[in-house]
């Protein structure tokens, strides 16, 4: 029995040793895609038709598609003479929202209501077109983890065979956020102060926004679904850190140490290196590279909506004129005799 249960035992642990690999895989694959927040509006919430002076729901499915576990800020824009929203606090929005995880490869969704108020359309107008602006911004992040090579064996002196050999890497897909890596050239370059005996290691990082928004600085999220006054300046613009294995890389741009990279025309590259350089007596080697970026994203979606006349109104507007009509008549009349 004990020997049977010990055989028992090897097979239930090494099934589920099964689950080590499937999940380093799973979680490779959390960082896929190009996509973070998502909105749509639910079936028939707003209805395509709607009679004025009636309450009907704006109805949003919020998806977190992306890799980061983010607060979003929703926003209702609309036609404020024709339409408002019951609750004003309903008019601005605060999500927290779960992105994909090894556990929910889906990332998490979040319904939510929104009443709103048809408003008088006028006497001269049987309907009116309107449309329902919804925003979205959220701060994000993109994360790419790989491995680099370090070939300090510049000129090809070293009589013996390397481990591996500098090259540039490509990316597709996207890593789980709108914003997405697509290319990293590596460079290994001699030191900038001539010293023959140490390599500085160079890495141009290729960035494109993949996603249907636009990108903004992550502190100005907020001010972004809201009446705040935003610059050009906020716009475009997407924080960076990397890593060479524990060493952070030298991001800044020129002369300055911000670590900032500015989109043009949806994309651009920056250059990030290691300052103090490696000694070139090391045989080359595989090393971690890590590369972050941080930013805010914002998009918006619409929808548009036919507001009628109230039947009810239509009728006893016709009663009322009918009515004016016959006293008319009866005036006319009188004032002949």
């Amino acid at each position: 029995m004990i020997i049977t249960l010990t055989i028992l035992l090897l097979l239930v642990s090494s099934c589920g040793s099964k689950s080590g690999p499937n999940n380093q895989l799973l979680e490779a694959d959390v960082r896929k895609g190009t996509e973070g927040i998502s909105l749509s509006f639910t079936k028939n919430a707003p209805p395509e038709n709607v009679f004025e002076e009636s309450i009907f729901p704006i109805g949003l499915s919020i998806k977190n598609k992306g890799a980061t576990a983010t607060r979003a800020f929703i926003s209702v824009g609309l036609e404020q003479a024709f339409v408002s929203v019951v609750n004003e606090e309903n008019e601005f929005n605060t999500i927290d929202i779960e992105g994909k995880t090894r556990f929910s490869p889906n990332g998490e969704e979040e319904i939510k209501i929104i009443n709103t108020r048809a408003k008088k359309i006028g006497t001269q107008s049987e309907t009116h077109p309107s449309t329902i602006f919804i925003n979205a911004c959220y701060p994000y992040e993109t994360i790419v983890g790989t491995s680099v090579c370090i070939d300090t064996d510049l000129f090809e002196l070293k009589n013996k065979q390397k481990v591996c050999t500098a090259g540039d890497l490509t990316f597709s897909g996207g890593q789980g956020g709108p914003v997405a890596i697509t290319k990293i050239e590596t460079r290994m370059l001699p030191d900038e102060d001539d010293d023959e005996n140490v390599v500085v290691p160079h890495f141009i990082i290729h960035v494109e926004n993949a996603g249907n928004g636009e990108v903004v600085l992550q502190d100005k999220v907020q001010d972004a679904c809201t009446n705040s006054k935003l610059s050009y300046t906020d716009f475009n613009q997407i924080q960076v850190r990397a890593y060479l294995g524990q060493d952070e890389l030298d991001c800044g741009v020129g002369n300055s140490a911000e670590q900032v990279l500015k989109l043009k025309d949806k994309k651009d590259v920056i250059r990030c290196r290691l300052l103090q350089g490696i000694s070139n007596t090391r045989d080359p080697y595989t090393t971690p590279l890590k590369i972050e970026l941080r930013y805010g994203y914002t998009f918006t979606i619409s929808k548009n909506i036919i507001i009628e006349k109230n039947p009810n109104t239509l009728d006893n507007e016709s009663k009322i004129f009918a009515h004016n009509d016959k006293h008319f008549i009866l005036i006319t009349f009188n004032s002949m005799f």
